[in-house]
């Protein structure tokens, strides 16, 4: 059986006269092309018909700041969440950083442990709930007394308050304004070692600043 479908296909052969023309018309349209682009008008026209993506918008400033910020929390880092929830308001809760997101660290609390699962509870928190570690120590010769802002340490935290009583042997006695009303002690007597002097963190370039205000004396 002859299968003509299977045999090669002979080449097809152009004279030379032929091959002349076709080189000359690609030389001619090549001109013509290199022409087109070089006239204003059209390459405007060309240009206008392109696809060229929007720039991206620029960051805030409000957006620009929060990412200095978060480049100043590594992983390992002691912080503090300050309290942002019902029950919660004016305390200070250390923390460890485990993981650093764009407006968001998760952390895991050094003393707050989670009952369910009976491990230190991780959380993850917004930006503006956390702060550095304070120092240690605000100035180891100084003696807190009536009219400081401190903060006391109770129920595995630190609570923000005001001295209005110092003449107690190596005790402060202790308003906390917040809690007028709740259901909560306005007042508490502490041990002076279980109180430290509130101190206010800001952003300075690359680091942090602390600085202590004093309350403005007794009322």
């Amino acid at each position: 059986m002859h299968m003509s479908w299977l045999q090669p296909e002979t080449p097809v052969m152009y004279s030379s006269q032929a091959l002349r023309l076709v080189c000359r018309y690609h030389i001619k349209l090549t001109h013509f092309l290199s022409s087109l682009t070089k006239n204003p008008r059209v390459a405007v026209a060309i240009a206008s018909h392109r696809s060229i993506p929007s720039p991206l918008p620029s960051p805030s400033p409000q957006e620009t700041q929060v990412r200095i910020e978060m480049d100043l929390y590594k992983v390992g880092m002691r912080v503090e969440v300050v309290g942002h929830s019902e029950g919660f308001w004016n305390s200070y809760y250390g923390a460890q950083v485990l993981r650093v997101d764009r407006t968001k660290l998760r952390v895991r609390y050094e003393e707050l442990v989670d009952e369910d699962y009976g491990e230190y509870t991780v959380e993850d928190v917004d930006l503006k709930h956390i702060r550095p570690h304070p120092p240690e120590s605000f100035d180891i010769n100084y003696r807190m007394t009536v009219g400081d802002d401190v903060e006391v340490r109770d129920r595995d935290g630190w609570w923000r308050g005001e001295v209005v009583f110092d003449d107690l042997d190596d005790e402060l006695m202790v308003y906390f304004s917040y809690m007028a009303g709740d259901d909560e002690e306005e007042f508490g007597t502490f041990p002076y070692d279980d109180v430290r002097i509130h101190q206010e963190v800001k952003q300075v370039g690359k680091g942090f600043e602390w600085s202590h205000v004093k309350v403005a004396g007794p009322k």
